[in-house]
């Protein structure tokens, strides 16, 4: 498995991007904003993490080798059976209307073009928080 940056059995909200400095990025500014998050660089290990921390946020690249992050979500969810799946958030460079509708057909919950703001980013973390989920 590759190196997972910040994990520990609590860790909420789960970043997916096989852009390492990406991915450890979205990591350190959702720390900033107080949340506990740590980051995964492959789908297939993403689907096997979320199993394990029960994230309630998943901020995921569509755009992966292996396995992509439409079917990475799409694991995710039938692997949360019985469990609340976790709010799962496309954060991609695609923006197209067949993009987003294909994230929705996925099992996205929203669809968000990059780059992010550190407001919206916050934002989703909360919203995911007080949710529940």
């Amino acid at each position: 498995m590759n190196e997972v940056s910040h994990l520990t059995p609590t860790c909420k909200i789960l970043v997916v991007d096989d852009n390492v400095d990406a991915a450890d990025s979205l990591v350190e500014l959702l720390a900033v904003c107080g949340f506990e998050a740590c980051a995964i660089y492959e789908g297939s290990e993403a689907v096997l993490l979320a199993e394990a921390l029960r994230p309630s946020l998943v901020l995921m690249d569509i755009d992966m080798p292996g396995m992509d992050g439409f079917d990475a979500a799409a694991c995710m969810l039938r692997g949360a059976s019985g469990d609340t799946p976790p709010r799962l958030v496309a954060l991609t460079g695609r923006g197209s209307e067949r993009d987003r509708s294909l994230s929705t057909s996925a099992g996205f919950d929203l669809h968000v073009c990059k780059p992010i703001g550190c407001e919206q980013l916050c934002e989703l973390a909360e919203a995911a928080y007080r949710s529940g989920s």
